[in-house]
């Protein structure tokens, strides 16, 4: 018969070894090649903004997680198309006050040295103030202008 302590010691291992194996698992966090994050303690429920990481796998621990902002260029388009973002403008009225519909659509690109700045200031939300920053320039530079 096997000796009792050296099975206790063995399931003691086993058992330890899986823990950390465990551990060691939900202690990795992932980036995809095409975003940018930054990390985020959900115990402290803090983020460390003057870290930013790039796509790869990152040692962050068990209670923290990523926040992720797009690394390529990003569309948002203000069209009738399925998949715009943002319906045309309406109610556009050029310098002698004749109402108009744009379509339109505008491109941009986050810089990595820039998502703490962006996150700290506007969280998640930033894309709601980039479509109000052009809504009110397009309006603004549309009433310079005449019909013709």
């Amino acid at each position: 018969m096997a000796n009792p302590k050296l099975l206790c010691g063995i399931g003691c291992g086993i058992c330890i070894l899986l823990v950390s194996l465990i551990l060691i698992l939900v202690s990795i966090g992932t980036v995809e090649p095409i975003e940018y994050a930054i990390e985020y303690n959900s115990f402290t429920k803090k983020t460390n903004e003057d870290n930013v990481y790039a796509g790869g796998w990152y040692m962050i621990g068990p209670i923290s997680s990523f926040i992720t902002f797009p690394a390529t260029l990003v569309n948002y388009d203000w069209s009738d198309y399925e998949n715009s973002k943002a319906t045309p403008l309406t109610n556009v009225k050029d310098n002698g006050n004749q109402d108009m519909s744009i379509s339109f659509s505008i491109q941009y690109k986050l810089t990595e040295e820039n998502i703490g700045k962006l996150y700290s200031k506007y969280k998640t939300v930033y894309e709601n103030t980039f479509r109000q920053w052009a809504d009110t320039a397009v309006r603004d530079t549309v009433g310079k202008f005449g019909t013709t």
